[in-house]
């Protein structure tokens, strides 16, 4: 191995240790936003319904990205559906999103995807 050869093989390993921390700060953003950058899949594939399934909805689900007003009325329930009251109003169930599915979802739908919120 020549001086250049060297000289170029440590250059390129000082530029790669240089771009470490960027590329861990670059990982840490996409888990703060799974649906970053992602490619979703379609409803069809993951054969989506707007009905549960063996008790099993995407408002209990982890992916489930639930529309703004219904947060709050999830937060604590540990299964969503706890302090709704039996009212089933008309903004109660608006569409909200996933992480892994394109396009609006349901809190009342289902998917092969589903993983219980922990």
């Amino acid at each position: 191995m020549n001086r250049r050869q060297a000289l170029k093989k440590m250059l390129a390993i000082g530029g790669a240790a240089l771009l470490v921390p960027f590329a861990a700060f670059s990982e840490r953003t996409r888990a703060a936003s799974p649906s970053a950058g992602v490619h979703k899949v379609d409803k069809k594939t993951a054969r989506y319904r707007d009905h549960p399934e063996d008790g099993k909805m995407c408002m209990n689900c982890r992916h489930f990205i639930p529309p703004k007003g219904m947060g709050s009325m999830m937060e604590g329930t540990g299964k969503g559906m706890g302090t709704m009251d039996g009212s089933m109003g008309m903004g109660s169930m608006m569409a909200g999103g996933c992480e892994v599915v394109a396009g609006p979802i349901s809190p009342m739908g289902y998917c092969r995807f589903y993983l219980e919120k922990s």
